[in-house]
């Protein structure tokens, strides 16, 4: 073989690694695209909760906020990976400013649907660990999901950091959401939820999927996805034993008093 021809060979392993990196981001959005879609159909198509019952009244706008806002978030992932999967990085970085405020947005709204989603309709929540637990559940997506999108946006010119926290972000604050409401996973997910962290395992295998099919399709470990899904894990682990504390009882009654 001669030497310029060892040279492109060569070459051509990084190049083709990044094109499937790019890949994975994007087959990963459209997955993210069908759960929520899936798995918030009662609310897209008749502007009723998960159960098929009427939105908390006190709130109805608040939710209906909420949810564009989430929605808006899972479409411009999708928009932001094809873009890149199609080359068109400055357009990517210009969107890229929408989606910084659309992270504060969300974490906003997300604590203010959640805060007053428990307060007005604690009865709500009886069957999946009692309002106060839930909340506990909630504010974690929540908080998670501004502590990975943070990371993911500081470091928007790294895109080997910024690419996994930005899809972690995102699992994190839509996939138990989603997961959970969906109709042929909803019943599983209910006979497990009283289990040690049992509402928490439909995300995390979720996650485990994406980074072994990340490291079939690069052919390459990525220790910044890793690392952040650990602290998913962490995170998820935290909170099951705060929900469970007496303490978390007590400051959660502010809330549902």
């Amino acid at each position: 073989m001669s030497t310029s021809s060892a040279v492109a060979t060569a070459a051509s392993f990084p190049v083709g690694r990044e094109r499937m990196e790019r890949m994975f981001y994007l087959l990963s959005s459209v997955l993210f695209l069908v759960i929520v879609s899936m798995g918030f159909q009662q609310f897209y198509l008749h502007g009723r909760a998960s159960n098929g019952g009427p939105v908390t009244q006190q709130i109805v706008s608040l939710v209906i906020l909420h949810g564009i806002a989430m929605s808006a978030w899972i479409i411009l992932l999708a928009v932001q990976s094809a873009l890149i999967v199609g080359g068109n990085r400055k357009l990517h970085m210009t969107l890229g400013v929408g989606g910084v405020v659309l992270a504060g947005l969300l974490v906003v709204l997300g604590l203010a649907t959640a805060i007053s989603s428990v307060h007005y309709n604690p009865d709500g929540y009886k069957e999946i660990w009692g309002a106060r637990r839930f909340l506990s559940l909630m504010l974690t997506n929540i908080l998670g999901f501004g502590i990975l999108a943070g990371i993911g946006l500081k470091n928007r010119k790294r895109p080997e950091i910024h690419r996994p926290m930005m899809l972690l972000a995102t699992l994190f604050v839509a996939g138990p959401a989603g997961l959970f409401r969906i109709p042929y996973l909803s019943g599983p997910i209910m006979g497990a939820i009283h289990s040690m962290m049992g509402v928490w395992m439909p995300m995390l295998i979720l996650g485990v999927l994406l980074l072994v099919l990340k490291t079939a399709m690069t052919r390459s470990w990525d220790r910044y996805f890793a690392a952040g899904f650990v602290g998913i894990v962490l995170a998820c682990v935290v909170q099951f034993f705060v929900s469970n504390s007496a303490w978390w009882n007590h400051v959660a009654g502010w809330v549902t008093a």
